[in-house]
């Protein structure tokens, strides 16, 4: 019989606005996930943006199906290294809306190691089952947006 797999909800959205706009890919701030959430899991960043307390969240999904915008997501909790991006717009026009956009540039792809990272729909994509988390690719992003969820791996800004 296979193990299940523990999994963690991901919030794909690294920063915040554009001084002069927000990103219409990323976290609106509404709240629905806060609300949504049984474990108290979800808080907002100085940004306005959800995050999630690994600690907390039993990976139930109710935030992901609450989220009008779509993007949170389950991750297993093996995971470490998360592309905090769903922005699919080519790289000129996300950079206006976000300051910590993909700008599918490829550097993580040439970074990685093991094959895991992949540019597609102008964004990174990490495969978890190929991911050995050793953060190279966090390293070389220009735009922050492949975090370490520990910290230990800085990013390349």
């Amino acid at each position: 019989m296979a193990r299940r797999v523990k999994k963690v909800a991901v919030v794909r959205c690294a920063g915040g606005p554009a001084p002069d706009d927000r990103c219409e890919y990323g976290c609106v701030g509404c709240g629905a996930c806060m609300a949504a959430c049984r474990k108290g899991a979800i808080d907002f960043d100085a940004n306005g943006v959800a995050r999630v307390d690994r600690g907390k969240c039993v990976g139930c999904g109710l935030c992901a199906k609450a989220c009008p915008q779509g993007i949170i997501d389950l991750v297993p909790t093996t995971q470490r290294i998360l592309e905090l991006c769903s922005n699919p717009e080519e790289g000129k026009v996300a950079r206006k809306s976000c300051h910590a956009s993909c700008i599918a540039c490829g550097a993580c792809e040439r970074a990685c190691t093991c094959g895991a990272a992949h540019v597609v729909g102008n964004h990174l994509v990490i495969d978890t089952e190929a991911c050995v988390s050793c953060g190279m690719c966090a390293t070389k992003c220009p735009r922050g947006v492949i975090h370490d969820v520990y910290g230990i791996v800085a990013a390349g800004l």
